[in-house]
């Protein structure tokens, strides 16, 4: 295989990545690192560096903690109880598993309503809660694309 051909699948796994970033059951950043982590090998860490995968995989690391924890801190933010909160995390994945491309918004809107309906037993409360809960979710999708865009960039700095 050439080196162009094996550029194109890490550009395009890269790409996939970055698409996961916004559609929750691709792996976005992670995908983004073992694509580039690939190609090191592939080409013997000469370019891509031990250096530079430590410090992709520590990015990698901040986007998944980032990932699991926006919609919760949403909720949070919004002023939801606890109950809300688990609601919050659970509707992110029950939503996204089952019900996939609607759950992925609706799941955690839906999680976190409940749980703070259950806890307040107020709709306005259990509303906002959901909004708080929504607004994390998209706030953590924006970050993780700013971060994968930003590991594109390096890729391309690193390899020209």
């Amino acid at each position: 295989m050439t080196n162009a051909f094996i550029l194109i699948v890490v550009f395009l796994l890269i790409f996939i990545g970055i698409v996961g970033t916004i559609i929750p059951l691709i792996p976005g950043i992670p995908l983004i690192f073992i694509s580039i982590s690939a190609y090191g090998w592939y080409e013997g860490f000469q370019q891509i560096t031990p250096r530079y995968l430590v410090i992709l995989g520590a990015v990698t690391v901040l986007s998944v903690i980032i990932d699991y924890l926006s919609t919760s801190i949403g909720a949070k933010y919004s002023g939801s109880s606890k109950k809300g909160i688990w609601g919050a995390f659970l509707g992110t994945f029950i939503g996204a598993i089952f019900f996939p491309p609607l759950g992925i918004l609706l799941g955690p809107w839906l999680g976190a309503f409940i749980g703070e309906y259950i806890e307040l037993q107020d709709v306005s409360a259990a509303a906002r809660s959901g909004l708080g809960t929504v607004l994390g979710l998209f706030s953590g999708i924006i970050f993780n694309l700013i971060l994968a865009l930003i590991m594109l960039v390096s890729f391309i700095v690193v390899i020209i």
